[in-house]
């Protein structure tokens, strides 16, 4: 059974920001415990796809509220998104936690042949609006704990020299990056050191 977006004020939310919903990539598995789906979401104007996962904010998990988990890439990489966004989602059903803005999840190998991205970085998305990491249930309130119905966490593939830093100090990365000014959306980019 195919899982549709069920919460029009989600739906709604990702096309603001992610550009238009263009249908359920895949669910990967039809087991009670697997109840998510991945959706894609093409933006046009900047051509990047991101691709969502749908579901994981109805798991019991540690996390204090709902999340749903995001990759974009450039729209010619979006079965790099779908991969990183399937395989994050298999990790949280699996071990029933979520992940946390600033986690970084090393692969200690290549994530895929020739990228030279050996992890993830989980954050804020890079590029849309500060608005799209979450969802509040009065968005006309301040955002605290307390109002925050679901987070976004958005998965970015990383160098070994960023996973790195990252591990020394957060900002350090964020440091680097804002001196160097990479494409964060490119996941075959080059190395920045």
């Amino acid at each position: 059974m195919r899982q549709q977006i069920e919460s029009a004020p989600l739906l709604h939310h990702l096309q603001t920001y992610a550009g238009e919903h263009r249908g359920t990539e895949s669910k990967p598995y039809d087991r009670p415990d697997h109840q998510y789906s991945l959706e894609r979401f093409d933006h046009t104007n900047s051509g990047t796809t991101t691709i969502t996962s749908n579901g994981l904010r109805h798991l019991h998990t540690d996390t204090p509220f709902g999340e749903e988990i995001a990759c974009t890439l450039h729209t010619p990489q979006a079965g790099y998104a779908r991969a990183i966004t399937g395989a994050m989602c298999e990790y949280v059903t699996h071990r029933r936690t979520g992940i946390e803005y600033g986690q970084i999840i090393d692969n200690h190998d290549e994530l895929f042949d020739g990228t030279d991205k050996e992890g993830l970085l989980a954050a804020i998305h890079p590029h849309f609006d500060d608005k799209f990491n979450y969802i509040t249930r009065n968005p006309n309130t301040a955002r605290t704990s307390d109002n925050i119905q679901l987070q976004i966490v958005t998965l970015l593939p990383i160098t070994r020299h960023e996973i790195e830093l990252a591990a020394r100090d957060i900002d350090l990365l964020y440091e680097h990056w804002h001196n160097t000014h990479p494409d964060l959306l490119d996941i075959t980019r080059l190395s920045t050191t």
